[in-house]
């Protein structure tokens, strides 16, 4: 067997052993409010991005979900920055988080490049997250994404499936977080200069995060 089917039967199997065990568990929803996130992140402001269609959210299958636009008021670059969380209370069969690996490329959008990233926090603290560039017709994103799980920020899908499984044995819990920030491509087509605006928005947003679901 390859390495990479290897990957893939291995978090299946994670999937599978995580679902088993937290099947008759109750939910970790209680208390999680994903609205609770500032409007206001240093000189980042927000504003609510449109509802996602019925379609989308029962394709999901989120207990919760945060959409929203953030813009530099300060910067040159004023072109919004897409934030979007998703929260699951209990994963369990047809209830789990979408990879935005798989899903991106449901939606059109075509991967040009993946890798993952040390981003640096405050404190000396580091994080990592999945980079991505991504292409739809002539319009291009950075994307960088992760999933918190239970004060972790982890980039891999596999790694994510493993903790998942220690948690739900060792814990009874399932609950995990989806995070995802898209940064348009401008047009002058500065790839290195998205980046550096989407990791300079994730460093801003981690501090709000941990507490409103973990």
């Amino acid at each position: 067997m390859s390495p990479r089917r290897l990957l893939v039967a291995t978090a299946l199997i994670m999937s599978a052993a995580v679902f088993v065990g937290a099947a008759n568990r109750p939910s970790a929803l209680r208390g999680v409010r994903l609205d609770a996130l500032p409007y206001r992140l240093d000189a980042w402001t927000g504003r609510d991005a449109a509802p996602l269609d019925h379609e989308t959210l029962q394709i999901l299958a989120a207990d919760e979900y945060l959409n929203r636009n953030y813009v530099d008021a300060s910067a040159d670059d004023r072109t919004p920055i897409n934030f979007y969380a998703a929260y699951y209370g209990r994963q369990r069969p047809g209830v789990s988080i979408h990879s935005p690996l798989h899903c991106l490329p449901g939606t059109g959008w075509e991967p040009l490049d993946v890798s993952t990233i040390t981003v640096p926090l405050d404190g000396g603290a580091q994080a990592s997250m999945r980079r991505m560039l991504v292409r739809k017709n002539r319009d291009r994103a950075i994307v960088l994404y992760w999933y918190s799980i239970h004060g972790r920020l982890l980039a891999s899908e596999v790694a994510s499936k493993l903790w998942l499984l220690h948690d739900s044995v060792r814990l009874g819990r399932s609950d995990a977080a989806l995070v995802r920030i898209v940064v348009p491509v401008g047009a002058g087509g500065d790839v290195t200069a998205a980046e550096q605006r989407g990791v300079a928005f994730a460093r801003d947003v981690v501090p709000h995060l941990q507490h409103l679901w973990s």
